[in-house]
């Protein structure tokens, strides 16, 4: 990709670019094609919560190079971790091309004083992964990728969310959208239970807890995020648990964009009777699969999505390059 050609010159990328880069991502995979809507909404939570740097080549309209590379705001003490992700149409590749935009972004992270370059590839995109081993990155965690089949699964899934739900009230635990909460401290208390349960996901890179504000502008500022399609368990006066469905707003396919309980709680089956909740909601709405991404170190979860009938599409390996 040599900077002498003028049509392979790499420019900065705006919010108006992410329509193009969207497309790009989803030439690269059309069974999981990438949401313009939700891309240019990622790219804003980066400009305000982390410190970004994309760049990205567009030939005749066409997105078909692009790099990103972010890392958190980080503070005095912690090791330095940042994300690179270069993309690259299939029609201009080449292992050297890759490569330079893998080394851009790493070069950008330098500068910034990162300690460790991160990527994640699925395991089924083997060029990548062949050039990030070149490079010298070296696979650090895997996180599969599962798909639950809504149409082959609807009558477990129907029967379970309704067992699960009436015994849990039994319980005295209540199983409802977000939407029909009239606690007014309802954000409060979710605020606190999802960061909670968020410092127990395994990870390797460290993630900070977002204070109450970011986490609302994060949340449910996100334009594929309903409240009514928000999932909370609660428990006297507290919410102790929920289950979120990520709903594509141009197209995609929903996903499970976070499910967690407080600590105190685990072991009664609440963020699986959750899930059931949310599964059969996504039938009712229509989507004939879900998909969900969680740690390979998270037993209890993975135990959830294999009774579910979730099968596995693919790993995402995590790689790791000290700079």
């Amino acid at each position: 990709m040599p900077a002498t050609d003028p049509e392979r010159e790499l420019r900065p990328a705006t919010l108006d670019d992410a329509a193009i880069v969207a497309d790009l991502e989803s030439r690269r995979d059309p069974m999981d094609p990438r949401d313009p809507i939700l891309l240019r909404y990622w790219w804003q939570m980066e400009d305000e919560l982390e410190r970004p740097m994309r760049l990205v080549l567009v030939h005749d309209g066409i997105a078909v190079a692009f790099v990103g590379a972010t890392h958190d705001r980080w503070m005095d003490g912690e090791k330095r971790f940042g994300l690179v992700r270069p993309r690259l149409s299939d029609e201009t590749w080449s292992e050297d091309r890759y490569a330079e935009l893998a080394e851009l972004g790493q070069q950008w992270l330098r500068s910034e004083g990162a300690e460790t370059a991160v990527a994640r590839v699925r395991e089924d995109f083997p060029r990548e992964l062949d050039v990030l081993g070149r490079l010298g990155f070296r696979e650090n965690r895997r996180m599969p990728t599962f798909e639950l089949d809504l149409v082959a699964r609807r009558n477990h899934v129907l029967e379970e969310a309704a067992k699960t739900k009436d015994r849990l009230a039994q319980e005295g635990v209540l199983l409802r959208p977000l939407s029909e909460e009239s606690d007014p401290d309802r954000f409060q208390k979710l605020h606190v239970t999802m960061v909670e349960s968020s410092r127990d996901v395994p990870r390797s890179v460290p993630k900070h807890d977002l204070s109450f504000d970011a986490w609302q502008r994060f949340w449910f500022g996100n334009p594929a995020i309903r409240e009514d399609r928000f999932w909370v368990a609660r428990e006297g006066d507290d919410i102790v648990a929920c289950s979120v469905l990520d709903s594509p707003v141009v197209h995609g396919v929903p996903s499970t964009a976070y499910t967690g309980t407080l600590r105190r709680v685990r072991g009664r089956g609440i963020a699986r009777a959750l899930k059931y909740q949310s599964m059969a909601q996504a039938i009712a709405v229509g989507y004939t699969r879900v998909r969900t991404s969680n740690d390979a170190d998270n037993p209890p979860i993975l135990r959830i999505n294999a009774e579910m009938g979730y099968r596995v599409v693919a790993p995402v390996i995590e790689l790791h390059h000290p700079l």
